[in-house]
């Protein structure tokens, strides 16, 4: 099969999209599809050489406005128009419902491709995070986005989403195409259990505890910082590893200044690739108090490599964490201070932890790629059928349609 991804984010950049795209992109390729790739161009600050297997095909783009690290094209231009002639898919995967998805909407309905669109962000929920207009203003402007992004998949054939939570959230802005649960892939070949020999070893009852990601508002991490400060400070020779960058890190420093926790909680910017994923093996627990989260990879890549996460219940968390089996669930709305007690159970039960470990790991193994492939395989025939049925119907005479109608009533 010919297959054509469209997305707004793509590596070097970092964040869960990006790693999804190309994840999906290298299983195709080592499965003999044919794969090309359009995305916008990486920031000269980034490192942009990429060993691919496939061709990647870029146009310039703008820096979003309060969140640089992404960039947006124009949502129409001839070159994806030419490529998309030349390259000759037998289908279209747009991973965005902005400008790359709008020009592999336009391509689409130009050659009569059949279109698959994949929603990975609780976009209307980041308003809180980001804008200053009053609660009442950002409830009304989260209503407007969620019905945008609806608008945009009713233009696919066929919908998948990650979650649950986030196909019934897409249904609820207005979505009236078929929509299916399709799970993104974690890397386990590359997330994976450190060998006993190889895992660090720490004394007098140290620990570390670790959260990874973007730093960014809508990861609820000033809140995190509060609901570990109390365990660390029972705790001094535990710590907690932030590992990430963006728009939040000089905000967090100041607070952990503030807090008076800079020998227990550590910045450590950027990791990637197999220094990422045997730093966070390296690990005892991970952390997360994010409110928006669809499928969040982070989590998945540390149950892949053994870890337990605590974490609150929200969006689509509950979907990938067994509450007291590969770790614990916390209601976001609770003042007891069980978030800082489950994470304290965790810390002082080595074997509480290994045999969350080891349930994590296999929890992890439903989201290997080749379990995510065949899902996304069956997505393309669901679609690729969806679009002949459309063509078909459309065929039909409009006079003929209405009496077709006009019989279903009666």
């Amino acid at each position: 099969m010919r297959v054509m991804l469209f997305s707004d984010t793509y590596p070097p950049q970092v964040n869960g999209v990006a790693t999804c795209v190309h994840n999906l992109a290298r299983a195709l390729t080592a499965h003999g599809h044919s794969v090309m790739v359009c995305t916008v161009a990486a920031r000269r600050r980034m490192d942009a050489s990429l060993d691919e297997p496939f061709p990647v095909i870029r146009t310039r783009a703008v820096p979003i406005p309060m969140y640089s690290d992404l960039s947006i094209a124009a949502p129409v231009g001839p070159a994806f128009s030419r490529v998309v002639r030349h390259f000759q898919p037998d289908i279209i995967h747009c991973h965005t419902p902005f400008s790359i998805g709008w020009q592999g909407i336009r391509a689409s309905h130009t050659y009569h491709i059949p279109l698959l669109g994949t929603h990975h962000t609780l976009f209307g929920e980041y308003v809180d995070s980001y804008s200053k207009l009053g609660h009442r203003v950002n409830r009304r402007l989260a209503t407007l986005i969620r019905r945008y992004v609806a608008r945009f998949y009713n233009q696919c054939d066929l919908t998948s989403c990650a979650s649950r939570f986030l196909a019934d959230d897409l249904c609820s802005g207005g979505l009236r195409r078929p929509v299916r649960v399709v799970h993104n892939p974690v890397d386990t070949a590359r997330f994976h259990l450190l060998a006993p020999g190889e895992r660090p070893e720490r004394a007098g009852g140290a620990a570390k505890i670790v959260y990874f990601g973007r730093l960014a508002a809508e990861k609820n991490l000033p809140h995190l910082v509060d609901l570990v400060a109390p365990v660390l400070r029972r705790n001094p020779a535990t710590t907690l590893e932030i590992v990430g960058d963006g728009p939040m890190m000089r905000p967090l420093i100041a607070l952990v200044r503030q807090r008076c926790l800079q020998d227990q909680i550590h910045l450590t910017g950027w990791m990637r690739g197999e220094v990422l994923a045997r730093h966070i093996a390296g690990c005892d627990i991970c952390v997360s108090a994010s409110l928006t989260e669809n499928q969040p990879l982070a989590l998945l890549e540390s149950l892949a490599v053994g870890l337990p996460v605590v974490a609150l219940a929200a969006a689509g968390v509950p979907e990938i964490i067994d509450d007291g089996r590969t770790g614990y669930l916390v209601h976001p709305a609770d003042t007891s201070g069980r978030f800082a007690q489950r994470l304290e159970a965790l810390l002082q039960d080595a074997n509480l932890r290994a045999a969350m470990g080891a349930s994590a790991r296999a929890a992890a193994e439903r989201y290997s790629p080749e379990a995510c492939l065949h899902a996304t395989l069956d997505s393309y025939e669901e679609a690729l059928t969806a679009a002949k049925r459309k063509r078909t119907r459309d065929r039909v005479p409009t006079g003929l349609r209405a009496r077709r109608r006009a019989r279903r009533r009666y």
